[in-house]
């Protein structure tokens, strides 16, 4: 079966008029947060772009419909990448990243002029377009998505969608929209039936995760007041426990450390064994944290497997000696669900010696530590010097 170009066009616009209302629709009528409404911007500006295709079509209309669907098309990826950033619980800031890229496209589109017609900037939107996806991508794999299928799944779109884009912007530059190669792969029809492809697996992913953040059913998430379902105090809770104390501990001049540990290959204990067996790894870690920590200590649970110790610690000797204790204890014995798995850790340290009384300071430097013994296979503890800005054993 061929589908002409116009038909899929229309069979475009009708996916992401629908998926797009679903979503806005649902973010209306329920509780939300700043990721809902961000992705809701998204999809707002998704159908803009194709109500000003449609309009291109209209003679006058074209050369201002198509600068409405260049920017809007840009603000539309770039809100996935930002609303994903907040799902990662950092900083808004990804959406003053989107409006300067988005100036950039509406610069470039005026440059060309109207004579450049429906392809006024087509390069570097594409360029644009790939280089937010890639931020979506590498934003996908990481803080609380890291271990999420839906994801990962959204990680690979991405990765393809970034890929096709910066390949057609190439193509377009050297051979021009009346080009064999252009006019042969990367052609309207084809990059319609790709968006459809993308559209559709994105709106499953986001929802999925909409779904997650709103039920709290992410591993990691679930709280009962101030603590979270492993037992020990919620992020929230701990962020704002952990800077008091720092606060106090500068004023009065007392040394303290963050330890943070990251259960080794707890999605493959998923996979292997099921969420059960996932979810007594984070309790029973959680327990053993509780049992093996100085008892003054505060313990956090920001997300999956990672926990955050805030201890008392006289130097950076007495701090390596409390997470040995810790990473000791881990091995005693089993899991229940899994009887052959003995949980290991990476753990990294950073203490108010040479990063400071700043918990997001200390936090960086401890997840920096976490991802070093990670890349050197797991199971150790490493410190986060901040003069060398290098992880020590």
């Amino acid at each position: 079966m061929n589908l002409d170009t116009p038909t899929l066009l229309v069979m475009n616009g009708v996916v992401i008029a629908l998926c797009g209302m679903s979503f806005i629709l649902n973010t209306a009528f329920h509780r939300t947060d700043s990721v809902d409404r961000i992705w809701s911007m998204g999809f707002i500006a998704a159908m803009v772009v194709t109500i000003a295709h449609d309009a291109s079509a209209t003679g006058q209309l074209i050369w201002w419909a198509i600068v409405v669907a260049n920017v809007s098309l840009t603000i539309a990826v770039g809100s996935l990448w930002a609303g994903l950033r907040r799902y990662n619980r950092r900083s808004s800031g990804g959406l003053w990243v989107v409006g300067a890229i988005s100036v950039l496209v509406l610069a470039a589109t005026l440059l060309h002029g109207e004579s450049a017609g429906r392809w006024a900037g087509a390069a570097e939107l594409w360029i644009a377009v790939a280089v937010l996806c890639l931020l979506g991508a590498l934003e996908a794999v990481r803080g609380r998505m890291r271990r999420n299928l839906s994801g990962q799944i959204l990680a690979v779109a991405l990765w393809v969608t970034a890929a096709a884009a910066m390949a057609r912007s190439i193509v377009f530059t050297v051979d021009g929209e009346t080009g064999a190669v252009f006019l042969t792969y990367f052609n309207t029809a084809n990059a319609t039936a790709l968006s459809l492809c993308f559209v559709v697996l994105l709106t499953l992913a986001v929802s999925a995760l909409r779904a997650q953040q709103v039920s709290g059913s992410a591993v990691g998430d679930l709280t009962d007041g101030i603590h979270s379902a492993a037992g020990v105090l919620s992020a929230a809770a701990f962020g704002q426990a952990a800077t008091d104390h720092l606060s106090r501990a500068r004023n009065a001049g007392v040394g303290l450390a963050v330890i943070g540990a990251d259960i080794d290959n707890l999605p493959e204990i998923n996979v292997a064994f099921g969420r059960v067996a996932g979810d007594e790894a984070i309790a029973s870690f959680a327990s053993k944290l509780r049992a093996s920590a100085p008892v003054l200590s505060i313990i956090g649970h920001p997300a999956s497997g990672r926990f955050l110790v805030l201890v008392g610690a006289g130097s950076a000797a007495e701090a390596r000696a409390v997470a040995e204790r810790m990473q000791a204890t881990l091995v005693d014995e089993p899991l229940k669900e899994a009887s052959l798995i003995r949980l290991t850790a990476s753990f990294g340290i950073a203490d108010t010696f040479d990063h400071g009384y700043a918990l997001t300071a200390l936090s960086i430097a401890v997840n920096t530590a976490i991802e070093t013994v990670k890349g050197r296979g797991g199971n150790d503890i490493a410190v986060e010097l901040a003069a060398t800005g290098q992880a020590g054993s």
